[in-house]
């Protein structure tokens, strides 16, 4: 048998080579390409497997500003509440404060002492001063003048004076 590259000829043979170098060229060129789309492939595979958790990381965040937000708003209606007790305290203790007990008219010689001791079974700076400052618009500037016949309206006295 004769084999088939003796037969060829010297152009046929160089042709061989080139369309042999072309095809390797052409391979060659196909494999790089096909790595570069594999490569392609594996990013785009990577960027939505990462966006995905990225999606995932916002949903989370976004539940825990919904729990703050609702704290927030949990914290604001207690503070609103404390506020409205804490005025509601305050309007009791003033109402208290100015709550009266009695009326009493002055007779001559009086002084508020004497009226305190009376009602408060003390006689002290304190107490008389708590029933000026009760009256000061019936009693005027001075503590020390009035005058019989002024009706003082005796108030109950602060926490602080019960002592």
């Amino acid at each position: 048998m004769v084999d088939k590259d003796e037969n060829k000829n010297l152009f046929e043979k160089i042709g061989d080579a080139f369309s042999s170098r072309d095809e390797k060229e052409a391979l060659e060129k196909a494999q790089k390409e096909l790595e570069e789309a594999k490569k392609i492939a594996a990013d785009a595979i990577a960027a939505k497997k990462n966006a995905e958790e990225e999606q995932k990381r916002v949903a989370v965040l976004e539940a825990n500003l919904r729990r703050v937000q609702e704290a927030a708003k949990r914290k604001a209606a207690t503070e609103a509440r404390r506020a409205q007790f804490e005025a509601r305290k305050k309007e009791m203790a003033e109402k208290k404060k100015t709550e009266i007990i009695a009326e009493h008219t002055v007779k001559a010689d009086e002084t508020l002492s004497h009226i305190a001791l009376k009602y408060y079974k003390h006689a002290t700076e304190p107490y008389w001063r708590h029933i000026y400052e009760a009256n000061k618009a019936v009693i005027g500037d001075n503590p020390n003048i009035i005058r019989p016949g002024m009706v003082l309206k005796i108030t109950v006295l602060p926490e602080e004076l019960k002592k």
